[in-house]
């Protein structure tokens, strides 16, 4: 029994990390699902220059963001959208200078919402589009900025009357001083790969809400309760019946946390969140009756629950070390947290590590990840934020 459980958690793990993805980029690679321009109006090779551009209002959901805002405004109405832009800030909650800031631009035609009472993110999103007259909702935060022609990379699969949905990429600058830009900037560039090759497939598993677009006319009000707006936001189309897509020339960029742990609370925050989405959608889930289920849990689900099935995998090892093979495992995890134990010593006094960083970052990870578990468990997370220091 405890041989059978200690290869369940091993195959777990490397099916999670490394199994899966290896198999949806096989899988994209080889038989990809046409999508978006490809399958839309441009199929057809109807030149760019003459689609009717549906009108598009890009949503900022702002809190306290006095240090940033200016230059994301300044980014926004930067940018080369072919069609009509509207762009909405809503700054609830916020006591600095957020809604002066963004009411200085209303002669460029920001629309600056602004209520005294902190509600959370859900709200502020809510009480945006219910404002918004775009056709197209383009999601994305205060703290980073778009390049160029993302609106127009998103927007443009839109032709596509399947695609309910436009996910673009999320990039961390490189900056050595910072303690969570590289541990950011590697968790990105292999979610990225994942969900290029997702999308490619069917559908991805979870929006970004730094830089995601969707129809208007989809949107459902989400629960003020709900941690992970942009979960809840994937879902609802899915059950609309709708593709995600991922866009690689559409790229927001922004700068990681300047501590690790804000990195770390953050993740807390997110896999509560998690979890709170598994215990809402468990139905159609499980058992995984569409690609969309299937890759949701081998995605996201396992990611959630992997600290209980890394914490079970050491646990069970210790319990084996009479087998020689019980004891190279247990050793090659031994060195690994181990190597984890000086990125978090380095760390502490002030120095960013070197070959040990991704051990570190990956165990501090998944013990945020435990917390998050045990923090939905107990009931102890609520919709508002903890903002990173950046």
């Amino acid at each position: 029994m405890i041989d059978w459980l200690l290869f369940t958690c091993l195959a777990l793990a490397v099916y999670h990390y490394v199994g899966y993805p290896l198999a949806v980029m096989l899988w994209a690679h080889w038989a990809p699902r046409p999508a978006g321009a490809q399958a839309g109006r441009f199929a057809d090779k109807e030149p760019l220059d003459t689609y009717a551009w549906p009108s598009v209002t890009l949503l900022i959901a702002a809190y306290n963001e006095e240090r940033v805002i200016e230059a994301k405004l300044r980014n926004a109405l930067a940018m080369s959208y072919a069609g009509p832009l509207e762009i909405v800030v809503v700054s609830d909650g916020s006591t600095d200078h957020t809604p002066q800031i963004v009411a200085g631009f209303s002669d460029r035609g920001v629309v600056s919402m602004h209520n005294p009472p902190r509600r959370g993110k859900t709200a502020a999103l809510n009480r945006g589009v219910a404002a918004a007259r775009g056709e197209i909702l383009v999601f994305s935060d205060a703290n980073n900025d778009f390049n160029p022609d993302a609106l127009n990379a998103l927007v443009q699969h839109f032709a596509d009357p399947a695609v309910g949905g436009v996910c673009g990429v999320k990039r961390i600058r490189a900056a050595a001083e910072r303690e969570s830009s590289k541990g950011d900037g590697l968790y990105w560039r292999y979610e990225s790969a994942i969900k290029l090759a997702e999308g490619r497939i069917g559908s991805i598993t979870n929006a970004d809400g730094e830089i995601f677009a969707m129809r208007r006319s989809l949107y459902r009000a989400i629960p003020e309760h709900i941690i992970n707006d942009d979960a809840q936001i994937t879902f609802d189309l899915i059950e609309q019946g709708q593709r995600i897509l991922y866009e690689p020339q559409a790229q927001s960029v922004e700068y990681a946390s300047i501590r690790i742990e804000d990195d770390f609370f953050v993740k807390v925050r997110m896999v509560a969140g998690g979890f709170q989405t598994l215990a809402q959608h468990w139905r159609r889930l499980i058992p995984p009756r569409s690609w969309f289920a299937f890759a949701f849990l081998s995605h996201k689900g396992l990611r959630y629950l992997m600290p209980v099935v890394l914490m079970a995998l050491l646990l069970l090892c210790l319990l084996r070390l009479d087998q020689p093979w019980g004891a190279g495992l247990l050793s090659a995890q031994a060195l690994f947290y181990g190597a984890a134990g000086i990125g978090y010593a380095l760390i502490r006094r002030g120095r960013i590590p070197g070959l040990t960083y991704v051990p570190f970052y990956f165990t501090a990870m998944n013990v945020a990840a435990f917390m998050g578990l045990l923090r939905f468990l107990n009931g102890r997370q609520n919709t508002l934020w903890r903002k990173a220091q950046r």
